[in-house]
């Protein structure tokens, strides 16, 4: 790159004496390259001079990171701001797609033979179920992170992509900020205030076995402010048939029951109560019949989901830019299910409840402090006879109880200019596992203006998941293994060595990350059973992010991402966690405006093959745990104009340009090949 090598020739003029002392060495270890490489920077940050100095101020802001809002180059951890301009630049159809712009982030679409048809979101990898688990999603700081088997279910949260602001991807543990489960990274989905959505907006969507149709109203009532979105959805899902089976069994040629209407309702409604209090209240509701089974297997002959949220939020403005709030919050998410297995025909329902409420208070306690503390509670009830009533206990068929207490607290202290400090952390209880304390710390050097480096490091764990709860009962029992310990967290020491930077139009964030894994959670093996301790999974993961934001002109904007790494394991019971992070993974998106009317967008992504505990596996056919690499190309190109006098927009969207036939996440995942659709939209 240009910056580096500037690097090089200052380096060469200013500091020969010392660069060539560095570099005489021989470096035996990654450590001398690292040392370089922020040599480097360093340099290239002093020979910016006071002509960088004007991109001080003009970091993007995050929100998530700690709990405070905070220029990106002073929060404790990577972030990935997903903004609204690349939601439609990217041209996806489900909310799940745009997670493949963010560094170190696998997405797979996938078709569950039990539950769900949807898409695995994995920070890292590590993926060994298709919820993956180990991520929080939050929406406008509501946790969507189900209850039964953790992670979530994608197709099932009552939101559409046209009334998202931003997406706040937090690349690593943060359990400091948001407890359990926020173990690889987290999620937060912010919508856009009514305010920014006032009037009548229709637009319709048709293509390869899809269609949409969305209505969206907004209005202000005084101080009142609110939008009311609805929307119909239907999704064919992959084809039926196998293009380019890798297999000469039947079961190996079929793609997976997945077609799936999803009806959304969506209100939110904001009041200015005074100039200091604001009341903030969220409906959501997201249903209709979904399919789901495999051949030769379980299917469910009627599937349907019925899923509501309901969130009042109450903000007070305090002075010095103090803040304190109290949300609360009730979810349910049920499943009217028929499934027919190797017993006949089950019933397969499943209703999930939650109640939240959560108390937070900033402020600043001293000179260049800022502190953010609170704490929440929770109850979960979670009823699902199928799933949970293992080895027909009939006692765990009732709702399965589950209550959380959280204190947390993270503090922002500027010690010098150039120097911020970010401490905190978190102690929990639940009824699960107990206790535990997830402390982070964290310092940001602002080597020059628009330059700095982050060191921090943190502790993070993963809750289990009702199904494993009942599992662990169930192995425990006097039938089977009853001196087996109790099932404890999971937990991850997690390192981080990061640079910030700002060269003219390129905003650069780099990473290398070392987290070590420890009481990785497998109960569906009998041998984890067997071998005395169901936390046994170890997994040491190590690699490197890179992404790059430039505004090559007024009109053309350029995002690139990279990641790589390796994850080294035991593999202890058979559970596969060697390899599972992708060796390489890119993903570019070049969006440019022609004029006031013509905009067009490119999207690449490759993935190197990974390696999943559920691929199919089968030596006679020489077929690993591996699934292949592929490569896909997007496009996107919008007309805008008036029609009536009303602002109207038509887009081309095309998915899969080159045809490509790949599978993801399993061998009986082979996604459509090329799916173009047109969209219109028309504000009224």
């Amino acid at each position: 790159m240009h910056f580096l090598a500037l690097g090089h020739i200052l380096l060469a003029k200013k500091r020969r004496d010392f660069h060539s002392n560095l570099t005489g060495k021989r470096l035996k270890s990654g450590a001398g390259c690292i040392v370089l490489f922020f040599s480097l920077l360093h340099q290239v940050a002093i020979a910016g001079g006071g002509e960088e100095s004007i991109f001080l101020d003009d970091m993007p802001v995050v929100l998530s990171a700690s709990r405070l809002s905070q220029p990106i180059n002073e929060a404790p951890i990577a972030v990935t701001i997903i903004d609204r301009q690349m939601i439609r630049d990217s041209g996806a159809w489900d909310l799940s797609e745009i997670f493949r712009l963010v560094p170190g982030m696998y997405v797979a679409y996938h078709a569950d033979p039990y539950y769900s048809a949807d898409s695995t979101v994995a920070y890292h990898g590590m993926v060994t179920t298709t919820t993956s688990d180990r991520m929080q999603v939050l929406i406008d700081g509501r946790s969507v992170y189900a209850s039964l088997f953790g992670g979530v279910n994608w197709s099932d949260l009552p939101i559409i992509l046209d009334d998202i602001e931003r997406i706040e991807v937090i690349r690593g543990p943060d359990s400091a900020s948001y407890g359990a489960n926020s173990y690889s990274g987290v999620i937060n989905i912010i919508t856009r205030h009514p305010a920014e959505t006032q009037g009548k907006t229709v637009s319709m969507a048709f293509g390869n076995g899809r269609k949409e149709g969305i209505f969206r109203y907004g209005s202000k009532i005084g101080a009142l402010s609110y939008r009311l979105t609805a929307s119909i959805r239907d999704d064919k899902g992959e084809d039926d048939t196998i293009k380019r089976p890798t297999s000469v069994f039947t079961f190996w040629n079929l793609n997976k029951y997945d077609n799936k209407t999803i009806h959304n309702l969506n209100l939110r409604a904001d009041y200015q109560v005074n100039s200091a209090d604001t009341l903030e209240f969220q409906f959501g509701y997201n249903g209709g019949p979904r399919e789901v089974g495999e051949y030769n297997n379980v299917s469910a002959i009627s599937r349907r989901a019925e899923n509501h949220f309901e969130m009042l939020h109450w903000r007070r403005a305090l002075e010095a830019g103090g803040e304190l709030s109290v949300q609360a919050f009730h979810t349910v998410e049920r499943v009217y299910a028929r499934l027919k297995d190797s017993d006949g025909v089950s019933d397969g329902d499943a209703i999930l409840r939650r109640y939240d409420l959560e108390v937070q208070h900033t402020f600043s306690p001293f000179k260049n402090a800022r502190l953010v503390w609170g704490g929440s509670i929770r109850y979960d009830q979670t009823y699902a006879p199928y799933y949970l009533g293992v080895g027909n206990n009939q006692y765990l068929y009732g709702d399965f109880p589950y209550h959380l207490r959280r204190f947390f607290a993270n503090l922002e202290w500027r010690a010098r200019p150039d120097l911020v400090f970010n401490v905190g952390g978190m102690t929990e209880n639940n009824t699960y596992t107990g206790t535990d304390t997830t402390p982070r710390i964290a310092v940001n050097w602002h080597i020059q203006p628009g330059h700095t480096l982050r060191f921090s490091h943190s502790r993070a764990t993963r809750s289990p998941s009702a199904y494993e709860k009942v599992y662990d009962t169930y192995w425990r029992s006097p039938e089977f293994y009853p001196s087996l310990p109790e099932m404890q967290t999971e937990r991850v020491k997690s390192t981080e060595l990061g640079y910030i930077g700002k060269y003219r139009k390129l905003d650069i964030d780099f990473r290398l990350f070392y987290d070590d894994y420890s009481q990785l959670i497998d109960v569906r093996n009998k041998r984890s059973a067997a071998g005395g301790n169901l936390n046994a999974g170890t997994a040491v993961m190590r690699g490197y992010e890179l992404q790059l934001k430039a505004q090559l002109t007024d009109k053309t904007r350029l995002i690139y991402g990279l990641s790589g790494g390796g994850v080294k394991s035991d593999n202890v019971n058979g559970v596969i966690y060697s390899d599972s992070l992708p060796k390489y993974n890119h993903s570019l998106m070049l969006s440019h405006r022609v004029n006031d009317q013509w905009s067009g967008s490119v999207v690449a992504y490759q993935v190197a093959k990974t390696k999943f505990n559920s691929t199919d596996y089968n030596p006679r056919e020489n077929r690993g745990y591996f699934i292949n690499g592929n490569r896909r190309l997007d496009g996107k190109l919008t007309y805008q104009f008036k029609l009536g006098g009303k602002a109207a927009e038509c887009s081309v969207i095309a998915q899969n340009l080159a045809d490509s036939r790949y599978f993801e996440y399993r061998r009986d995942n082979e996604l459509p090949g090329r799916a173009v659709r047109l969209n219109f939209r028309l504000d009224l």
